[in-house]
């Protein structure tokens, strides 16, 4: 009787979790999956058009672009936050003097906001002052100008992301180091195991599921980034920064389309919800292989 009270009362308490969640997420994303389906502005009634906006956003040349970028951005982010930040997480669990305020320092990129941390970048960018440009100098390589061409601004938007989030990898690579059982390092080197194979076939696989819980998620955010490429490019020059997301905003508030909005809203949540259930799957795997 009293482990199903406290069960009841647990029940209970998930209530307003559950509410808000409702509330926040699954009403509005209904409201715009039927959205996608009509035509509908500001001030106006929105009128069933079936499938048309889905028709027109993919025969739309604009779309195609971002999402070609969405797709590059991603696969180039996410591997590069991976490698670094996994990198820096080795590199922080050896014992070092000042370890604990290197730790802070590498975190502090992910503290800071992405308003500061572009206004910072855009200065340190700088094709005339810029203190990238000027230590580029030094390597006999002319100024670059990094927001004047699609290439050079595309480098620079994946500059300042992989900067501003590979700490979010190193972080939970790190705790799952940190909490890894001596006692199997140990033992691998007894068994004779050099470095690279303790690493390849112990630590790894240890740490392996929350490496997969951290890819997933900068997985979901890359896709919907929106805040640094606007700040920084506002998708140009002539679209070659432009991702899905930025595309989403000019639809509806630029072009006031809330239905070709709606429509692209849900085709990237199919898209996320797609990338996400196998790399979801793989996590439960890895934990339940973990347990048992």
């Amino acid at each position: 009787m009293r482990i199903k009270s406290r069960l009841n009362i647990s029940m209970l308490m998930l209530v307003p979790i559950i509410a808000l969640l409702v509330v926040v997420i699954v009403i509005p994303g209904i409201w715009a999956i039927i959205l996608s389906f009509t035509q509908y502005t500001p001030g106006n009634v929105p009128i069933f058009n079936d499938i048309q906006n889905y028709i027109q956003i993919i025969r739309d040349r604009f779309f195609k672009n971002a999402l070609a970028n969405n797709i590059i951005f991603v696969v180039v982010v996410v591997a590069l936050e991976f490698i670094i930040g996994l990198g820096s997480a080795l590199l922080l669990n050896r014992k070092f003097p000042l370890q604990k305020l290197w730790v802070s320092l590498l975190i502090a990129p992910y503290c800071i906001s992405e308003v500061v941390a572009c206004v910072m970048w855009r200065y340190m960018l700088d094709p005339s002052y810029g203190f990238v440009n000027y230590a580029l100098s030094f390597l006999g390589l002319g100024p670059i100008a990094w927001f004047g061409t699609v290439t050079s601004s595309f480098i620079g938007i994946i500059i300042v992301t992989v900067w501003k989030n590979f700490p979010f990898i190193m972080i939970i690579a790190y705790s799952a180091l940190t909490a890894m059982p001596q006692e199997v390092i140990e033992a691998s080197k007894i068994d004779g195991a050099n470095r690279i194979q303790t690493f390849r076939f112990v630590v790894f696989q240890l740490i392996k599921p929350a490496l997969l819980v951290g890819l997933t998620f900068r997985i979901i955010f890359a896709l919907r980034e929106f805040g640094i490429i606007w700040i920084l490019t506002e998708g140009g020059p002539a679209g070659g920064t432009e991702i899905l997301p930025i595309y989403l905003y000019r639809q509806t508030f630029r072009y006031y389309e809330f239905g070709r909005g709606a429509a692209t809203t849900t085709i990237m949540l199919i898209v996320t919800i797609l990338i996400s259930i196998p790399l979801v799957r793989r996590i439960y795997k890895g934990m339940y292989e973990k347990i048992y």
